[in-house]
């Protein structure tokens, strides 16, 4: 296994079993699954194989696929010591993400690093949701005026930009790190005209009335936090994570605000939840603006995303 004497050296040697030369890249990068698994950074080597294929792609210039077929090769010295450095990071419970920078999201690849939550497939259903509502929105085929609340990487307010040209977004976060990090995605995108990134708290910063409010608040109870994984609890920024004692403080500041900020006609908001917390969350909404819900079920069946309509 990969330990301290082997940073910075290109043998790939102190990976193998029993310390045997490794002379083929396949028996290498199985070293470093068991390697991860040894770590306790992944629960299988499916999930450990899968990780140091891309570590290995990354690392080579070469896809997945290219590094799977050249599996009897030798292992690239220049690659391997690449490769190693990475896997170091990895071992310390770093996120794939952060190490290498980028991460999918409905279909686009985002820039990530420390300091943004990494985008997850759970916020997918948000997006999907909040997509729906624009394009139902009586102004629909003029301007819908959406506000993406704590946008970290941009990665929401960037894709319903995308998907829904009619919309124009205003992405708000208290963090200038994040900011930077979305201003560079909505770059990548070319969706400078259309979306505004602003600093401030939540809904703060705005002046325009909102058609569409979306947000994926913290809302992990802050007792719960230091139980996380490593890679969430010592990597994601405890910012976007820590909800507060019930984890539904950021909830009730939101709605708090959200009277002066909605548009007079037909608005929504549309909210990621934690498992069981999406009653309560609608309890804390509808008292402040009323209008009907909806709940969306994630991939796990767990009600992820409440969604509160007023006036459509």
């Amino acid at each position: 296994m990969l330990g301290p004497a082997r940073q910075g050296s290109s043998d790939a040697g102190d990976l193998a079993p029993n310390n045997e030369r490794v002379t083929i890249l396949r028996a290498h990068l199985q070293a470093a699954a068991r390697a991860l698994i040894a770590a306790g950074c992944d629960d299988t080597l499916d999930e450990a194989r899968l990780e140091v294929e891309v570590l290995y792609a990354e690392a080579s210039g070469l896809t997945r696929a290219a590094v799977l077929a050249r599996g009897s090769d030798e292992p690239d010295p220049v690659a391997l010591e690449t490769f190693e450095a990475t896997l170091v990071r990895r071992l310390a419970h770093e996120p794939l993400a952060y190490i290498l920078g980028r991460r999918e999201f409905y279909g686009m690849t985002f820039a990530v690093r420390r300091g943004v939550l990494i985008p997850r497939p759970d916020t997918e259903t948000l997006v999907e949701a909040a997509l729906a509502a624009v394009r139902a929105h009586p102004a629909s085929r003029r301007l819908v005026r959406v506000a993406d609340v704590g946008t970290g990487s941009g990665a929401i307010a960037l894709t319903l930009a995308r998907h829904a040209p009619t919309a124009k977004v205003w992405a708000t976060d208290q963090s200038t790190e994040a900011l930077a990090i979305a201003g560079a995605n909505r770059r990548t995108f070319h969706l400078e005209s259309q979306v505004v990134l602003l600093a401030g708290d939540l809904l703060e910063p705005l002046l325009d009335p909102l058609h569409v409010v979306v947000a994926n608040l913290p809302y992990i109870p802050t007792a719960e936090v230091d139980t996380l994984a490593p890679e969430v609890r010592d990597w994601e920024p405890r910012g976007a994570l820590d909800g507060g004692e019930d984890g539904l403080a950021p909830f009730r500041a939101l709605a708090a605000q959200l009277p002066e900020h909605l548009a007079e006609g037909p608005h929504a908001l549309l909210l990621e939840v934690g498992a069981g917390q999406a009653s309560e969350v609608v309890s804390i909404i509808t008292a402040a603006i009323g209008g009907s819900v909806s709940l969306h079920l994630d991939l796990a069946g767990i009600q992820r995303v409440v969604e509160v309509r007023v006036g459509y």
